[in-house]
């Protein structure tokens, strides 16, 4: 054990002891080398081992983990490995010396807030998700494993757990294996870690846990139930928002199944709260967080320098990150232009008025008034209805502020529950979130042409066909508030509702009464035809006064509803297609719509030969379709899909350069496309620049990291490249997104494990894969093998002989059932065997030679 004024290395002086535990010393030390002599940290491990083999298992282990320390140590918040060595049959690691403070001295002094917490969340998932990305589980996140760091406050990552293995190395004689020790801390560690089994989800689940404990000054091991052990209750000690507190309750479920599969996930779900408690445009402190989706964030905030329009409402629109100037002197053009309209609506009692509006690091924000009541979505709850006289209330009041936002030519194109509020001062009905907000983001976004999106503006389910069609007209918000007040009419979500087989309507009357004036009013605003619907919303404003004037109150009881099942679109229809008026308009349309059926068969076809393993043929069909593609064919029919499967039919036939150059149409057509970045994966993988299928599939889980194919495939790739580390834990991370699946990633790290000859890990792995599969054949046959290189010869057979159960057309499983029969010197058993293999495959060369050896052996 070294002493202060010690030298070790040739290089490093140690100045005194910063702490020890079961795992070894670590010590501040000078490197007097370097010019100043900075000071650094220095590991010592202190393994005790009493074999040679075991020692040697443990040089190599500590040689590999100091690469991954030293490449980990590229980025900014880990520290950089220095050196790494061996002296006096002792190992030592040097590492940069981080001026801080342990986040667990910081707690002590005062518990954070939740503005600290998502700034801390956000700066170790960061870190996180690189180490993740580069296969490495920490294993042991916890308060001392975090430094704040002196000179700019970031969070410092340090003390990986792999290293720590290493010291607990053993030797069972029984099984001539080298085990180790669950590497972790009480309180910290997720169920499956503790069972010697961490994925990526590990980091994850500790990570939230040393969250709750910022937050509450508390321990996880004093939180949690005595019985379960879980932390169920972290919330009665401290006040959080709804969503914080949703996101650290998925980060921390006992279950990895049900938990955030990765940093990026978990930083995606915070991403709205990162403005919690800033000031934005030099006067707005965000309070908290009100919700938000595809379009923009809504937060509430304190106007600093107007208290009295306290509190106010707050939009930032999201917008794609572009480069591009012209894109952006749109943006900023159309913003301009729509922020008139919404000046102008705010006139309006039963709209929230304009305050101010803004532009921020290239993103746009509007300032509303704040409306203290509650959304519609609150009251329209599945399975209960309302009354007719609260359905007459609804229609008047939105139909009025329809008529006036109409007469000023707009269209709100996205009616529906959550953007009407209750208002709590007299129970009107306030109308926020236009659709002009989103045309600001379209023109942000959108390349091809501004106002050309082919991403319609509305909520699938109360939008009509013109509008998903691109050609919203005043009666689309029609044709939404009628699906609005049926929803709160019937309890049936519109989504839910079964369609006409002819006409496609909407069927919701059945089972209910109704006021067969008040469903006439309703039919007519929810026709699929424009031309067939109200005209303008003093139309119905008329019809609905009249009849709910002479309108008797009725008592529906309240039940729970039932919907029948909506049918599904075929898989190749992606949007409905509006029918314009006029004779030649129909006609051309008439022709459009018949090469778009064309093109839909072809591609059918096309699945079809797919499906029968006749790729020539495939190929071809897919080929004419995507060739006769009309204008804007690719937006309403799934051309994605089509490039997609014909890499499919190219990867079968080898043609991997024309494969990946399917995939990358595939993703021209869309950039968030999982399984297209899955496919340029598997196509660069196959033509062996296995670097840059690693970064293909880095992008599919970027985009979900949920994606069982994106991990399963980059364990491969990684494994091609003989990073075996890395194979495993992407290996892992598939099992864990989709456990019903992995017995095919098992029976993957049982060969993984039999080629790197950890024969007790690659039975283990065979095994979980057929209790998942228990009719995996693969399994089956890889098991027996592994049995029978160590020489179990009466497992082997059995395990052969349940692959034969499945299939006694097995070739390898007769072949392998032959070598084990074999082994036990059964000789004329392993003839017939053999010869059973040769029967079913005549060329099979390794059972023609086995059987000639067994029966030299006999004579």
């Amino acid at each position: 054990m070294p002493n202060p004024g010690d030298i070790i290395g040739g290089r490093f002086q140690i100045l005194h002891e910063l702490g020890s535990g079961g795992f070894g010393t670590t010590y501040l030390a000078k490197d007097m080398e370097l010019p100043n002599k900075p000071q650094c940290v220095v590991k010592q491990l202190q393994p005790r081992f009493n074999s040679r083999a075991l020692w040697q298992n443990a040089k190599e282990r500590f040689a590999t983990e100091a690469m991954v320390l030293r490449r980990l140590g590229d980025h900014d918040r880990i520290p950089q490995l220095v050196s790494h060595f061996e002296e006096d049959d002792e190992f030592f690691l040097v590492q940069e010396f981080i001026d801080g403070e342990e986040l667990r001295k910081e707690v002590s002094r005062q518990p954070f807030n939740e503005a600290q917490t998502i700034d801390f969340l956000k700066d170790t998932l960061y870190v996180l998700d690189f180490v993740h990305q580069q296969g490495v589980i920490h294993r042991d996140i916890k308060p001392s494993n975090l430094i704040r760091r002196r000179s700019d406050g970031k969070i410092i990552l340090i003390d990986f757990g792999a290293v720590k293995e290493i010291g607990t190395l053993s030797y069972n004689a029984e099984t001539q294996t080298v085990i180790t020790s669950v590497i972790g801390t009480p309180g910290y560690m997720a169920p499956e870690q503790q069972n010697g089994r961490p994925f990526f989800s590990s980091d994850i689940y500790a990570l939230g846990r040393t969250a709750i404990y910022a937050l509450t000054g508390q321990s996880p091991m004093e939180l949690e139930d005595p019985e379960t052990g879980d932390l169920t209750n972290w919330q009665k000690y401290v006040q959080v928002s709804s969503k914080l507190a949703i996101v650290l309750n998925k980060m921390i479920r006992p279950k990895f199944s049900e938990r955030y599969h990765s940093a990026s996930e978990v930083l995606r779900d915070l991403e709205p709260l990162l403005k919690i408690a800033q000031t934005i445009g030099g006067r707005y402190k965000v309070i908290r967080f009100l919700g938000g989706g595809r379009w923009s964030y809504t937060y509430l905030a304190e106007n600093l320098w107007r208290n009295y329009e306290s509190p106010c409402v707050i939009k930032q629109l999201k917008s794609k990150e572009t480069a591009d100037a012209i894109i952006l002197q749109e943006a900023e053009r159309r913003f301009s232009t729509e922020l008139k309209v919404l000046e102008r609506l705010g006139d309006h009692p039963q709209i929230p008025k304009l305050l101010d509006h803004f532009e921020e690091d290239k993103e746009f924000y509007l300032v509303q008034a704040f409306i203290d009541g509650h959304d519609l979505s609150a009251e329209i709850q599945p399975g209960k209805r309302w009354s007719e006289d609260k359905i007459f209330s609804l229609l008047r009041d939105v139909l009025e502020i329809l008529d006036f936002i109409h007469k000023n030519r707009v269209i709100h194109r996205d009616i529906k529950p959550s953007n009407l509020i209750r208002r709590r001062s007299d129970d009107k009905i306030v109308l926020i979130d236009f659709g002009v907000v989103k045309e600001i983001i379209n023109a942000s976004t959108d390349k091809s042409g501004f106002g050309s999106s082919t991403q319609p503006i509305g909520t699938e389910g109360y939008m009509p066909p013109e509008q998903m069609a691109g050609r919203p007209a005043f009666g689309s918000d029609l044709y939404a508030l009628g699906m609005t007040a049926i929803q709160a009419l019937t309890g049936v979500s519109p989504d839910r509702l079964q369609s006409d087989p002819q006409t496609g309507e909407a069927m919701w009357q059945e089972g209910i009464q109704v006021n067969p004036k008040l469903a006439k009013i309703l039919n007519k605003m929810i026709r699929l035809e424009l031309a067939n619907r109200y005209q303008s919303a003093a139309e119905v404003l008329r019809e609905v006064q009249k009849v709910s004037k002479n309108h008797k109150s009725n008592s529906i009881t309240y039940f729970d509803t039932q919907p029948k099942p909506v049918a599904r679109n075929r898989p190749w229809v992606k949007s409905l297609i509006i029918i314009p008026s006029g004779i030649g308009a129909f006609l051309i349309l008439l022709l459009y719509v018949l090469q778009l059926s064309q093109i839909g068969f072809l591609f059918r076809q096309a699945d079809i030969k797919l499906d029968s393993e006749d790729y020539l043929a495939a190929i071809n069909y897919y080929n004419e379709g995507l060739e006769k593609a009309p204008p804007l064919a690719s937006s309403l029919l799934n051309f994605e899909k089509a490039w997609i499967q014909k890499a499919f039919a190219l990867s079968a036939l080898k043609r991997y350069e024309d494969m990946l150059n399917a995939c990358e149409e595939a993703i021209k057509l869309n950039q968030k496309s999982v399984y297209g970045w899955i496919c340029k994966g598997s196509a660069l993988d196959s033509l062996k620049q296995y670097p840059e299928a690693i970064k293909a599939y880095a992008e599919a889980i970027s985009i979900d990291p949920s994606s069982f194919e994106a991990w399963h495939n980059r364990g491969h790739s990684y494994l091609k490249l003989g990073k075996k580390d890395e194979a495993v834990a992407n290996f892992s991370q598939a099992i864990q997104v989709e456990p019903e699946k992995s017995f095919v990633t098992w029976n993957d790290m049982g060969k993984m494990y039999s080629q790197y000859k950890e024969y007790d890990k690659a039975i283990e792995s065979y095994k979980e894969s057929i209790s998942v599969k228990p009719d995996y054949l693969p399994a089956w046959i890889g098991l027996g093998n592994v049995q029978n290189f160590i020489k179990e010869h009466d497992e082997a057979i059995k395990s052969y002989n349940e692959a034969l159960e499945l299939n006694d057309k097995s070739y390898e499983a007769w072949y392998g059932k032959g070598l084990a029969e074999e082994g036990l010197r059964r000789y004329e058993d392993a003839v017939k065997s053999f010869e059973r293999a040769i029967f079913i495959k005549p060329n099979y060369q390794a059972s023609i030679d086995a059987r000639q050896r067994v029966i030299n052996r006999i004579r």
